[in-house]
């Protein structure tokens, strides 16, 4: 409701704008354009979010300051608060009128480290024209599925409205016209420059294929590859000649040597008997070796098989020459002449060797000169071709480009041909619905489910003892009775217990009544006379209890005794006005009973005494005499038909567990706005170990709701 009441009323203003985005007048390498409606999306969320650039709501905040500071009727005007306030006091008008018109101009944002940027920045903001503010006011959304944009604007003045919806469109022009410009021209720049590339690689191409044309010095390689094969297979027979006669002279020179070592180390033994004659079988492994030569030559010099059987030829007459005899006429000579003739055919063989060395040397360089040409005769070709593909690849790119600059140099870039303002906005004559009962609706119901959420949540986290079902799952304690909640301030007790006998019990007896009813009889029932109250903390309505126990049984014509042995609280005395008599009463063996008559008190309720204490910070066994009171209950149990002691509460004080030890029965009294602790759960033990006494429990103060729960 205060809200309603508070909320300014606000004009709105709407003007609409026509995007174009159907028509595809934009600078593009492709000189065709498929309109992607795909893409659309994107479109105007790129100009909604333009519409909401930092840039864009400057400059209008921007206009709107200047338009204030200008005209004789401003859209606001600052309260006398305002003016006094240090920011407008510090302003210089004039110059921050020069320094928006400059920013307007140049499209150029105020900066907070400039001090006469932040004295316009701070003027701004208080008038409540900053960014932030004109945001907040602002809507730009697209009209479903059409080109048109609808701006609005609210605010208290509907003049104002107006006048931003309709100049945020102009701002929005200027800011995308500035972005598109540039972008165009470097767009057109970007061009050129792609064709003056790719006219310097046309050229680099067209160089690099006449070039290579020129050092294959044939127009088809594929000739001089055939060519070339037929040389070097006479080339590879001739090497293969070479090589086989000089590995001949090579193990002529050896067997040379070997006969000049025997003859220097005998020079008396002749050597015509020596060798074996095996000229013929040498003559035969060198013709084979020419056929085999002559085949691997035609294919290639390369054939595992017939190298491999030249090879083995070769070692083969290797071993027969180093065997073979000397010739017949040899025989008789001496062995000086037979060494003569030895060294000059060793000098023989060893330039022999020399000159073959020199031929086979000529013959690889020819042979390595005529493989390249055979073997990469095509592979030219393959480069040829890919020059040639390259460079024509290039010339269509440099064509496309060149058309691309032509197209480009006739389309109309401006936004102001797409991007129109179709509906102007008008100031409206009434303000926006305030939708008061909207909103106090919505409070009343939000409140409401906070509310019971809050409830809820109470419920869940309260671990009190409210209800018998609780009590029971955290006690496990049986429970005698559950006492409901009473007003004792508005109510005496005995008012509660002043009941008509012929009044009608369904009408007039409260839940308390009949729930004091059971605890009677559970009492009754139990069997003990002598029976003590307590409970784990204090505040938890023991002496409550018992004097409405008391009155029960009082109705039921029973006599009663309550002894008050809570020193901590002797609140029973005080009700009652006892006598505090408990501490200093003494009774020997040679006195009498009728010596107690004297410390008890009567009380304004029938057939109930009371014996009052002191308070003081002992415990019974402390203060109580050797032959206290406590130690003659059984005397007293034949005048009173139940005496009943009130202890202090267990978990504080040790009164009450020295008490047990002179009562038949204990009851334990438990408020259900309290919750169960860890020192409880220890005086809840001390009460299960003396189960033998432990008659029971009562659940006190309980909500009247919470009593069948």
């Amino acid at each position: 409701m205060v809200f309603r009441l508070l909320i300014p009323r606000e004009y709105s203003s709407t003007a609409q704008y026509s995007t174009g985005f159907s028509q595809t007048q934009k600078v593009s390498l492709q000189l065709t354009e498929i309109f992607d409606v795909s893409q659309i999306d994107f479109r105007f969320n790129n100009v909604i979010e333009t519409f909401k650039s930092p840039i864009v709501l400057a400059m209008m905040s921007y206009d709107l300051l200047l338009h204030d500071l200008d005209s004789e009727h401003p859209f606001r005007q600052l309260k006398e608060k305002e003016k006094k306030d240090s920011t407008y006091k510090k302003a210089d008008i004039p110059k921050a009128r020069l320094i928006l018109r400059d920013k307007l101009a140049n499209l150029k944002l105020l900066t907070t480290y400039d001090p006469q940027d932040k004295m316009v920045w701070n003027l701004m903001y208080l008038y409540g024209y900053d960014e932030g503010n004109v945001l907040t006011h602002l809507t730009v959304e697209r009209v479903p599925k059409t080109d048109y944009i609808n701006v609005s604007f609210s605010s208290e003045n509907p003049e104002l409205s107006a006048y931003v919806s309709n100049k945020i469109g102009v701002k929005f022009k200027e800011f995308y016209t500035s972005i598109t410009t540039t972008n165009t021209k470097e767009s057109l720049y970007k061009l050129d420059s792609l064709k003056e590339s790719k006219r310097k690689e046309v050229d680099t191409l067209r160089n690099k294929l006449q070039h290579f044309r020129d050092k294959i010095g044939t127009p088809n390689p594929g000739d001089a590859a055939t060519a070339a094969m037929s040389g070097l297979q006479e080339l590879t027979s001739s090497l293969t000649s070479q090589q086989a006669n000089q590995n001949d002279y090579k193990q002529r020179l050896q067997s040379v040597i070997d006969q000049l070592r025997e003859l220097n180390a005998n020079p008396t033994v002749s050597t015509a008997n020596t060798l074996n004659n095996h000229g013929d079988e040498i003559l035969v492994l060198r013709r084979t070796n020419e056929e085999l030569a002559t085949r691997l030559a035609q294919k290639g010099g390369v054939d595992a098989n017939l190298q491999k059987q030249l090879d083995d030829n070769i070692n083969k007459i290797t071993q027969l020459s180093r065997s073979n005899t000397l010739p017949a006429s040899a025989s008789g000579l001496k062995a000086t002449d037979r060494k003569q003739e030895l060294i000059k055919e060793k000098l023989d063989l060893q330039a022999a060797i020399a000159s073959t060395d020199e031929n086979i040397e000529m013959y690889k360089q020819r042979v390595e000169q005529f493989r390249k040409i055979a073997f990469s005769g095509g592979g030219q070709e393959v480069v040829a071709n890919a020059y040639q593909n390259d460079l024509t690849l290039a010339q269509k790119d440099l064509e496309r480009y060149n058309s691309s600059i032509f197209a480009s140099q006739d389309i109309d870039v401006s936004p102001d041909f797409n991007f129109k303002q179709i509906l102007l906005g008008q100031p409206p004559l009434k303000p926006e619905p305030a939708k008061g009962l909207l909103i106090i609706t919505i409070a009343g119901l939000s409140m409401f489910f906070l509310s019971s959420l809050f409830i809820i949540i109470l419920e869940l986290l309260d671990a009190s003892l409210r209800t018998p079902s609780i009590f029971k799952k955290e006690t496990k304690l049986q429970v005698l009775s559950t006492v409901g909640k009473i007003d004792l301030e508005k109510k005496t007790l005995k008012d509660y217990f002043d009941i008509n006998p012929r009044s009608d019990r369904e009408r007039s007896n409260l839940p308390f009544i009949e729930n004091m009813r059971k605890l009677r009889y559970e009492i009754e029932r139990s069997g003990k006379r002598i029976i003590l109250f307590t409970s784990t903390k204090s505040q938890e309505g023991k002496t409550t209890i018992l004097e409405s126990l008391a009155h029960t049984f009082s109705m039921s014509k029973k006599k009663l005794l309550l002894i008050d042995s809570n020193f901590s609280n002797n609140t029973l005395t005080r009700d009652f006005s006892a006598k505090p008599t408990l501490e200093t009463f003494s009774l020997n063996s040679q006195e009498g009973v009728d010596k107690i008559w004297g410390i008890t008190t009567l009380t304004n309720i029938t057939n109930i005494d009371v014996i009052g204490c002191e308070e003081g910070n002992y415990t019974p066994s402390e203060i109580l005499p050797k032959n206290n009171l406590l130690n003659h209950l059984d005397k007293l149990k034949q005048h009173y038909d139940f005496i009943l002691i009130e202890g202090a509460a267990l978990n504080m004080h040790a009164d009450s567990k020295e008490l047990t030890d002179y009562v038949e029965g204990i009851v334990m009294v438990f408020s259900a706005r309290n919750t169960i602790g860890e020192m409880d759960r220890e005086s809840i033990g001390f009460l299960k170990e003396h189960r033998g006494k432990f008659i029971g429990s009562v659940l006190n103060n309980v909500d009247e709701q919470n009593l069948d729960l």
